[in-house]
């Protein structure tokens, strides 16, 4: 009997909430056929990628790129993602906060958007450490709790090198409680900083402009909304809950990042978190 593909997740506690929101895993280790037409949408964390297997192959805005058994930082998605799951493979995320890498690199991330690149090439001291991890117990079933046990074993052995000149963790606190709608001259005049400074800080740490990062939330908002069966509202009333100045606005956005248009979107074809929050 063939096993079918299962997504699972689980989120961490404290301390590790700090650094890290969840593990997940896209399991398709015991079936010997592949898993398509599934979508990863952008919820503005970093990624730490474990490949076990065959493989994967993901269509995003940079073009397709095979993800071979090795260890990824994927940085900020903008856009949807398309993913093919070969066979006998499983996939084992580890979500960053998107202030998190900044623990362990002072290199820009400017220029990570949208790619897909080896952890050892971004983050080595994490790939090291890495790299005394037992990857065989990935493909056991439930290994995101083993993978959970070992980061908390060690993560905080990594030295910091956290930059205190512009608070990062707390400016995207603040706009995810705020869904997005917070205005980037409001956010800026909340830290006593220029507009200009938090736009080189949120590039240079994030790999988004503030512009590019309050977009992903208020659209994943909505997708929340829609997967969540609200989606009765209005457009235009939902246009208005997440911050868009019309409901022509709320479309094009929505279009844009994700290649559908409100009334297209349907959740089953979306990897889509179990606890029904985006971010």
């Amino acid at each position: 009997m063939t096993s079918p593909f299962a997504y699972r997740e689980q989120y961490t506690t404290p301390p590790l909430n700090q650094l890290i929101r969840k593990i997940w895993v896209m399991d398709n280790a015991a079936n010997p056929h592949p898993v398509n037409n599934k979508n990863v949408l952008p919820n503005s964390c970093f990624n730490l990628a474990f490949i076990q297997g065959n493989g994967l192959m993901i269509h995003n805005q940079r073009g397709c790129f095979e993800m071979h058994q090795e260890r990824y930082f994927c940085g900020q998605a903008r856009y949807r993602v398309e993913v093919i799951i070969k066979p006998f493979t499983q996939v084992t995320m580890i979500q960053l906060h998107p202030w998190t890498p900044t623990h362990w690199t002072t290199d820009s991330l400017a220029d990570t958007a949208d790619r897909i690149l080896p952890l050892a090439n971004v983050l080595p001291a994490v790939n090291d450490l890495f790299s005394h991890y037992d990857s065989t117990t990935i493909q056991a079933a439930h290994a995101e709790t083993s993978l959970i046990e070992f980061i908390q074993d060690h993560f905080f052995q990594l030295p910091s090198l956290a930059n205190a000149t512009f608070p990062l963790q707390q400016a995207c606190l603040r706009l995810q409680q705020t869904k997005g709608c917070l205005r980037i001259a409001e956010l800026a005049h909340e830290f006593h900083c220029s507009t200009r400074q938090v736009e080189k800080h949120f590039k240079q740490s994030v790999g988004l402009t503030p512009k590019e990062f309050t977009r992903i939330l208020r659209v994943r908002g909505v997708v929340d909304a829609l997967q969540n069966q609200r989606s009765m509202q209005p457009l235009a009333q939902l246009a208005i809950e997440f911050g868009f100045y019309d409901q022509a606005h709320f479309i094009r956005v929505f279009r844009d990042m994700i290649r559908q248009t409100p009334g297209e979107f349907r959740p089953i074809d979306y990897l889509l978190p179990l606890s029904g929050t985006g971010f």
